[in-house]
């Protein structure tokens, strides 16, 4: 790691606000664990306390500090103080799925015409330093953070601004319009609370006052070590700051850093997309009932700890609607960690498999699996996958059909090769329980929309008009690709999720390939406002083509079905996601849980969830 370039923002005293007690110490405190981390040699570090952080200073700051950073190196934003709200001006309707900017209050904002720092000015300022090839992160302490880059308490909030921002007051950046904000963001942040929240400071040793989530950021910082991802980082933080406040839900921004470490560092993956934490002096999983967990009283749900090691099992007692509550069996695991877990028993018939040649070697492979076993020979005409195995050390998958699902396992282990082989079968097994999921009976249902609009040449930025396309009498959405200079060119289209009810629904898009992959990269998770439109993609245009290596030729096709998931409150799209089964096959990456059929309210919580399902046909003009 190169030079860390920190600038430390801590405002107690405010101009034109109301004062705080703990932003000076939480920045004092951050300070003192980068010194000891990087050394002196190894921290540039500017701090701007109280008067010294205004407006000006701060853009400044950011611009000619932070923009020192090369590649190697490290730029680090921490800002703690009042954060606030703006009217979203109608031009950005498509970044912010409730309708307001977010913004941090400098140490001289409102005090006459000097307006907060808009979320989008600190988002281009910092994109700037990313260019460079840098390592960006920033962590912010204050209310409403979340959106900021996109005992007795009190709350980092002021009331919202009243206009929505006026084009002469912004940087220069964004003084003529909007076309300067990064299309997707090169940083990755930690904040104190969803957009709609507040963040509490309390008094936490003896008399000394912090932010919540800077004390307990700073203390999972000393207790993980150098070598933690922000996503662990996040996720023990999380449980300190919910273990003292069930009205600040700390969060990450930057899905594609999140799993380096602390201040950069080489990608570490996570075995698993689910983790099993200790809050509220339980334990839990953050897959629940709208990720398709079944009711505990359907039968003994099982999670394991994923990747090496002894076997370290936990046993599902309550469903709630974003989480589960899960007793460890026959270990005693430490409050402070966290676990990768993975599902392995569930109470489903698991998806049949036929094999050719002696089935015993398929039988104990399978043998535990909570998604698939060998078919039986009465099952055989019925099963919904065939293992074909037309030589030794390969083995096909192929549907009820006969066609290939994905390339070929070639391994001279027979043993490793039918595990191989039994897990990709799983993978295909997940997938479908995604596909086959539906939202049980609720108040929600029907409450929210999903919407394809064609996306006119020249349009970068989904203009919130245009009528959506209109499925066919098949249910499915048919876009084609156009012949254009002597070639095949993708069609694009806007996607857009429609909230008609009158509540804030959190929403996560879903897109299953016909690779049998699941992600949410087209909209990871946020609360769209009542009677609200969201953009997928941030409302770039959305590029349906062929699956990578397959040429457009007249009469090729694929899927993808778009599945949305509502509910009224926050849940992860980590548990939904698994990769392509051709990736996965080749590289031994563990799935995702995905999801399950036949699911029942919980004891303790109704469901308040929706799913609805739409498909996407691309295809090549014959």
């Amino acid at each position: 790691m190169g030079t860390v370039y920190a600038l430390l923002i801590g405002i107690d005293d405010y101009r034109a606000v109301t004062p705080l007690g703990g932003c000076v110490n939480d920045t004092i405190a951050a300070a003192a664990h980068l010194r000891s981390r990087a050394g002196d040699g190894g921290l540039d570090a500017v701090e701007l306390h109280d008067g010294k952080a205004t407006r000006a200073a701060v853009v400044e700051a950011l611009r000619d500090h932070l923009g020192q950073a090369r590649d190697g190196d490290t730029a680090l934003l921490w800002f703690s103080g009042h954060g606030s709200l703006g009217r979203v001006p109608r031009e950005l309707w498509h970044l912010e799925p409730d309708g307001f900017l977010q913004t941090l209050v400098c140490a001289d904002s409102r005090d006459a015409d000097v307006p907060d720092l808009y979320d989008k000015e600190l988002s281009v300022l910092l994109d700037r330093v990313a260019a460079t090839g840098s390592h960006v992160a920033a962590v912010i302490d204050s209310c409403h953070s979340a959106g900021a880059l996109r005992g007795h308490a009190r709350f980092r909030s002021v009331p919202p601004g009243a206009r929505t921002p006026d084009p002469a007051m912004l940087i220069p950046e964004l003084r003529r319009d909007w076309s300067a904000l990064p299309a997707a963001s090169r940083l990755v942040a930690l904040t104190a609370c969803r957009s709609d929240q507040t963040a509490a400071e309390l008094r936490l040793h003896g008399d000394t006052t912090h932010g919540l989530f800077s004390w307990a950021l700073l203390r999972a910082l000393n207790e993980l070590g150098p070598g933690a991802t922000y996503r662990e980082l996040l996720a023990a933080a999380r449980c300190e700051v919910e273990d003292r406040t069930r009205l600040q839900a700390p969060q990450l921004a930057g899905e594609g850093r999140a799993d380096q470490p602390f201040l950069g560092g080489r990608l570490r993956m996570p075995a698993s997309g689910i983790t099993m934490r200790h809050v509220h002096g339980r334990w839990e999983i953050d897959a629940g009932a709208c990720h398709g967990v079944p009711a505990a009283g359907d039968g003994d749900i099982r999670v394991a700890v994923a990747g090496d090691g002894p076997a370290r099992a936990a046993r599902v007692v309550t469903v709630l609607v974003d989480r589960s509550v899960v007793e460890p069996v026959g270990w005693t695991p430490g409050p402070g960690r966290q676990f990768p877990v993975v599902f392995t028993r569930l109470p489903q018939p698991p998806m049949t498999i036929t094999v050719d040649g002696d089935g015993e070697a398929w039988r104990r492979a399978a043998t535990g699996s909570a998604w698939v076993r060998i078919a039986e020979p009465a099952e055989e005409p019925a099963a919904d996958l065939h293992l074909a195995a037309p030589e030794p050390g390969r083995v096909g998958l192929h549907g009820t059909d006969g066609a290939a699902l994905a390339p070929d396992i070639v391994d001279d282990d027979p043993v490793r090769l039918a595990e191989r082989a039994v897990r990709a079968g799983e993978h295909i097994a997940r997938w479908r329980r995604v596909r086959e999921f539906a939202g049980p009976v609720s108040a929600l249902a029907g409450g929210v929309r999903l919407q394809i609009v064609p996306a006119l040449p020249g349009r970068h930025v989904d203009p919130l008009t245009g009528a959506p396309l209109r499925p066919d009498d098949d249910g499915l959405i048919r876009l084609r690709y156009r012949w254009e200079n002597g070639g095949w060119v993708a069609p694009t289209a806007f996607v857009r999720l429609h909230n008609t009810t009158d509540r804030p629904l959190w929403c996560v898009l879903l897109d299953l390939t016909e690779r049998y992959r699941v992600h949410a990269g087209l909209f990871r998770g946020a609360f769209v406002g009542p009677r609200r439109r969201a953009a997928a993609l941030e409302g770039r245009p959305v590029r349906f083509s062929l699956p990578a290596g397959q040429v457009p030729a007249a009469g090729a096709s694929t899927r993808d079905l778009l599945k949305l998931v509502a509910a009224a409150q926050e849940f992860s799209g980590r548990p939904f996601e698994q990769a392509a089964l051709d990736q996965a096959a080749s590289r031994g990456v563990p799935g995702s849980f995905g999801m399950t059929r036949d699911v029942g309210p919980g004891p303790d919580e109704p469901y308040d969830w929706t799913a609805i399902t739409l498909g996407v046909v691309t295809e090549v003009p014959a």
